[in-house]
């Protein structure tokens, strides 16, 4: 059976890796492991090394848990207005998105985002712009899915489970999918936190789907079921 990683080495992993990645630019940040779970606390730069540090936290082994309690405190200080006007711009020559579905409302730095829209890929995209505008704290995602494209529930499920299948990360084996509505129920297990956002990613780029409800839990597994990083 494989060897359980220590709340140390997991820390160590995750330093070094931080340390190591040139586009993380907080090095002040507190880092706390309990029984696999980790904790970051203190303040970076920009909201952009604040989602980084999650990411990379997500992908350490050992790691079943990630709570992100990062405070940003950028370098500068922009008007809302400005920042707003940023937003905008930056949708306008995105080619995943459809700004004219996108209202925005900057208070205080945190940018919030509403409308409906077509894809999670657009949405994805419109967000990574508000992260990436200067000045900005935090971004609300209040953007609503809803496809123009109508599938039945039995051919998203069939799909869901078909990706699952083919990506190299992941073992389906323990994976139930159910959907309801366009709405995806991940059910099961998963070797590792890694993995249970892999499955997620996955249902959230199936044609079709409305929202994915990840109900997966990690349980430990041998060394012989280890998939690859």
């Amino acid at each position: 059976m494989a060897m359980k990683e220590s709340d140390a080495q997991i820390k160590k992993d995750l330093l070094d890796t931080l340390e190591w990645d040139i586009r993380f630019n907080s090095p002040d940040i507190d880092i706390d492991v309990r029984d696999g779970h980790v904790i970051l606390t203190g303040n970076v730069v920009s909201l952009q090394d604040k989602a980084l540090a999650h990411r990379i936290a997500e992908r350490i082994k050992g790691v079943c848990d990630v709570t992100d309690e990062l405070k940003v405190t950028p370098g500068m200080s922009r008007r809302d207005e400005d920042i707003t006007n940023d937003i905008e711009e930056a949708l306008r020559r995105d080619v995943w998105v459809n700004e004219k579905r996108i209202r925005i409302i900057t208070n205080r730095g945190v940018a919030h985002l509403s409308g409906t829209i077509d894809t999670f890929a657009e949405r994805d995209a419109a967000v990574d712009d508000a992260w990436r505008t200067p000045g900005v704290q935090d971004v609300v995602d209040n953007l609503i899915v809803a496809p123009t494209v109508t599938r039945s529930d039995a051919d998203i499920a069939a799909d869901v489970h078909s990706d699952l299948v083919r990506n190299i990360r992941l073992d389906p084996s323990a994976i139930t999918v159910d959907v309801s509505g366009g709405m995806v129920f991940l059910h099961g297990s998963v070797a590792s936190y890694a993995q249970k956002w892999i499955a997620d990613d996955v249902a959230w780029w199936t044609p079709g789907v409305k929202d994915v409800i990840n109900e997966l839990i990690i349980e430990e597994r041998g060394s012989s079921q280890d998939l690859p990083e």
